[in-house]
């Protein structure tokens, strides 16, 4: 693509949306250049489209340029489908819209909707979202659908296929149809009859042809997504269905949903699931085949995990047996559940099942659980072991994962043969898993690409898969992961020369020009699949196994706006990459330059993309350590003088504060948030400030309450120099409050204090200077000790991203509590609590979620009001302790929809945990924040 042509269409993109969503420079394109794969390109253009008008005329003006466009929502796809080197159009994050129908029986969705909150909008109703991939808590409808992704449960009776009911699709030259509406379809019927004639010729064709349509026919028996979705032609008669059901599972090869219908699946009041050991992967896999026959409407899923896979999770942060440590080589594990809508269904069903599996070789007895702890656990542990096993890979080799499945009947032998396969080629990490009761496995294993000699074994092993899966035993060569690009050389093999042809008749139908992701299903190139590998050299030891999987972008404030934690990590392997290699040196420069703002100026560095990788890998701690390193002599005194002479620094922090109050009350607000604006465009380095900001704290003497109960409270640094929002009705600061509940309670305050310069070390922590954070934090410790009693008393810590930090670096014999906790522990009993007629707004910081203390906070909430609301979109405010001040763009787009489901819902006030936290909360809802103590104080009298 000629530089002055994508130009000349960013241009135009930029002039029809808007230049913040029309991306050329190298950073972004780097950095959606990857996916979930092992492959990466590096697209020309990367658009951010928010709806379909958007998207219909972006797709217009890559039409008339004849550039070619691939769709992606959250890029979680495995087979390099979601990556392009022209025209890269991302829906995901503003496609958000999702609305229950009929009681649950239908949703209507947009393709940003994650999977994971389909179902908790079912969940309600008793429906469930049908496709259950193992990446759901991060994938998007838009991919669920375009690749007809399925997973543990639903299988082929239950996925997108089977439940799509209508949807809205916009094609290559940006028609727009809604195949539920009759107008529009009458439209098309108009404007692309050729499109509605062939497919009904190709549906007489098929028909006609008893051996082909027997083929399809067999071919869908089991889990198969290779090429296009032909079944549409037998199942369907009206050519409008044959049109919609393509769609399913094309890829974005043939047209875009912008919107799809579905029928849910009613939700099993009852379920319980068992890891099963047996002796031997045949054992395993011939009760699965028996389970298959005999047991198959009480056998709802059957995932298989081989020896490897085992002895992977076991490395991970997740609780297994302690005797798989000690196991023999061919001991394999199987998760079974089974659904019922009642107890007696459960006990019939677990019952059969376990008589079945005993006749096939056990080296455990069949458990069967029923409790939602030990099952989620279960769970996690199957849904962990792509991206675990891919993190045991040596450095710098790829993570290779294939999708295939078998016809259940010969899946013992087929097993078997697959694992031979493996020590023929001398591949002697290859991981075995997958669902077992459809035959459907997945293949992980190491490759280096960093040779000829390692390219052409990888060659050798897909030759032979082939010929293994689609020949021997005519499988499916991809059972649920989409073709993709990494499979498209094969599809002509699985199906022959006759269907192949017909695949492509169905192509040039919809896109003659080949403008929609071109080589993804149909591709001539029969060594597509051994180009365009993913670099993935050694940065650094905290994220060298990331597998780029982008689990973890659900979780960043940053995703959309900067760098995802994947991301960040994808750059800084190109810049080594180009570093090592010495290409592209203006690129090289570019990445350089960018990157200090785009990797690392806007992490929150909070820590939740760690709650969501199945490695427990930290990216904010990375950047952390990259902040340390790339700090100067000059930044690294002044983080020592700061730790030095803390206490002085409060004290001129008082006295700023104190400053601006005076200027707040003669200018207001909006001359401060003007006049710092104005600063920081200039250059000046100055927090921007806002509406939020509170006032000066007061000056307060040692607290000091008496009570039969002995606690020790702990003020957090900022709440003991802020006050509060000047515009919430409670004037009242933090410790005021908790010594009135502290009185009412009848506790007694050991201490309420602070003692100047006394610090839990966060705020160093967060910009990678550990020595000086440590040193806070023992000197805090050993303080908290002396007038805790040695831990003899628990210790109320009133912000919880102080809580965290010590938790982590103070002594273990402390008993610290964040604000939530110590309120349901030792409050809440003692108070006679009236819920006041409100409705109010809940914010669980970061940290409440990495503590896993969210109940509390929302727990204490209900006890406290009337109607509590906790926003679905918000997560991360994206306030970093004074990073939201510093970077506020951050802290703006982790609120960005903060007053949606807040103050226009009818939130009157809003509630956390975290001073720093509730000034962009108060900026960006329009209603006052203010700490949760503050809530149950206004809410509670002394119990008589």
């Amino acid at each position: 693509m000629l530089q002055s042509n994508v130009t000349e269409l960013a241009n135009r993109l930029a002039s029809v949306l808007s230049p913040v969503q029309v991306f050329s420079d190298s950073l972004r394109r780097v950095a959606w250049g990857t996916d979930a794969s092992f492959y990466q390109k590096r697209p020309q253009l990367v658009v951010h489209t928010k709806n379909e008008a958007e998207l219909t005329q972006v797709m217009t003006e890559c039409f008339l340029a004849k550039r070619p466009v691939t769709f992606r929502a959250a890029g979680t796809a495995l087979c390099g489908q979601a990556l392009s080197d022209s025209v890269l159009v991302v829906a995901g994050q503003h496609w958000t819209d999702l609305e229950v129908l009929d009681e649950g029986e239908r949703v209507r969705l947009q393709p940003g909707v994650i999977g994971a909150k389909v179902n908790q909008a079912l969940a309600p109703y008793g429906w469930k979202f049908g496709p259950d991939p193992a990446t759901i808590a991060s994938a998007m409808v838009g991919g669920i659908v375009a690749n007809n992704a399925s997973g543990m449960n639903c299988g082929t009776r239950h996925n997108s296929y089977r439940l799509i009911e209508s949807a809205r699709i916009v094609l290559a030259d940006g028609t727009v149809l809604d195949t539920a509406d009759a107008q529009s379809r009458e439209q098309f019927l108009c404007s692309h009859p050729s499109i509605i004639d062939q497919l009904s010729q190709l549906r007489d064709e098929i028909r006609a042809d008893a051996a082909i349509s027997e083929r399809i026919k067999r071919k869908y028996e089991i889990k198969n997504v290779t090429g296009y979705g032909m079944n549409s032609f037998v199942d369907h008669d009206d050519p409008f269905d044959i049109l919609l059901h393509l769609m399913v599972g094309s890829e974005g090869t043939l047209g875009f949903l912008s919107e799809v219908t579905m029928k849910s699946v009613p939700k099993p009041t009852h379920s319980a699931t068992g890891l099963v050991y047996f002796d031997s992967l045949r054992g395993a896999c011939e009760a699965i085949v028996e389970l298959r026959e005999k047991a198959f409407e009480e056998t709802n899923a059957a995932e298989l995990l081989d020896n490897l896979a085992l002895q992977a999770v076991a490395a991970s942060k997740y609780e297994t047996p302690e005797f798989i440590n000690d196991i023999d080589e061919n001991v394999t594990a199987v998760l079974f559940e089974t659904f019922g809508m009642s107890q007696a269904d459960i006990d019939a069903n677990t019952a059969k099942m376990a008589e079945i599996m005993a006749n096939h070789g056990l080296c455990q007895p069949v458990e069967f659980t029923q409790d939602a702890a030990e099952i989620a656990n279960m769970w996690s542990i199957r849904k962990a072991v792509f991206p675990v096993a891919g993190s045991m890979r040596p450095k710098g080799t790829s993570c290779i994962i294939e999708d295939i499945a078998f016809p259940i009947e010969v899946l013992p032998q087929a097993t078997i043969e697959l694992q031979q396969l493996f020590i023929d080629l001398g591949i002697e990490d290859a991981v075995i898993y997958g669902h077992a009761l459809e035959g459907n496995y997945h293949v992980i294993f190491a490759q280096n690409f960093d040779s000829p000699e390692e390219v052409d074994r990888f060659d050798r092993f897909m030759e032979k898969l082939v010929e293994l899966v689609a020949v021997k035993y005519d499988g499916s060569l991809k059972a649920e992961h989409g073709t993709g690009f990494g499979m498209a050389s094969f599809v002509e093999k699985e199906w022959g020369s006759e269907i192949y042809a017909m695949m492509q008749r169905v192509k040039n139908l919809f896109d003659p020009a080949a403008m929609l992701n071109p080589g993804v299903i149909i591709n001539p190139d029969p060594k597509a699949h051994s180009k365009g590998f993913k670099p993935l050299p050694p940065v650094h030891e905290i994220v060298d196994k990331c597998i780029e999987c982008g689990f973890c972008e659900s979780h960043c404030v940053a995703h959309g706006l900067t760098l995802s934690p994947r991301q960040r990590t994808a750059v800084a392997r190109v810049i080594k990459t180009l570093d090592t290699t010495g290409d592209e040196p203006q690129v090289l420069a570019e990445l350089k330059q960018q990157y200090q703002y785009f990797g690392l100026d806007t992490c929150a560095a909070d820590g939740l993309c760690k709650t969501a990788c199945p490695m427990g890998i930290d990216t904010g701690k990375y950047v952390k350590a990259l902040r340390a390193e790339n700090a100067s002599e000059g930044e690294r005194k002044i983080s020592q003088f700061s730790a030095d002479k803390f206490s002085s620094l409060e004290s001129v922090a008082r006295f700023a504060l104190a400053g601006t109050d005076v200027v707040r009350s003669v200018a207001g607000d909006g001359a401060i948030s003007a006049l710092t604006k104005g600063m920081r465009k200039v250059g000046l380095p100055v927090p921007q400030w806002t509406p939020g900001m509170p006032k000066r704290g007061k000056a307060l003497p040692q607290l000091h309450t008496m009570g039969d109960t002995k606690a020790v409270y702990f003020p957090a640094c900022l709440n003991r120099m802020m006050g509060t929002s000047p515009q919430h009705p409670d004037q009242r600061s933090v410790p005021e409050t908790i010594k009135s509940l502290f009185e009412k309670c009848g506790l007694e305050m050991l201490s309420g204090h602070k003692p100047e310069g006394m610090c839990c070390g966060q705020p160093w922590e967060s910009y990678g200077h550990d020595e000086q954070a440590d040193a806070k934090s023992n000197q805090l410790s050993d303080w908290l000790l002396d007038v805790s009693g040695n831990g003899e008393h628990p210790i109320l810590v009133e912000t919880t991203a102080c809580l965290e930090r010590m938790r982590r670096a103070c002594d273990t014999r402390l008993t610290l509590l964040g604000p939530e906790e110590f309120a349901m522990k030792y409050m809440v009993d003692r108070l006679a609590i009236t819920p006041i007629e409100e409705k109010i707004a809940v914010h669980p910081t970061c940290t409440c979620r990495k503590l896993g203390i969210v109940d509390d906070l929302v727990g204490l909430a209900k006890l406290c009001a009337s109607e509590v609301v906790v926003p679905e979109k918000v997560g991360c405010c994206g306030m970093a302790g004074n990073r939201g001040m510093n970077f506020p763009e951050l802290n703006e787009h982790g609120l960005r929809h903060l007053k949606e489901e807040t103050k226009d819902q009818g939130c009157t006030s809003g509630y956390s945990v975290s001073a720093t936290c509730e000034v962009g909360l108060t900026t960006h809802s329009g209603i006052p924040y203010k700490n949760i103590l503050s809530l149950l104080d206004r809410a509670s009298k002394p119990k008589a």
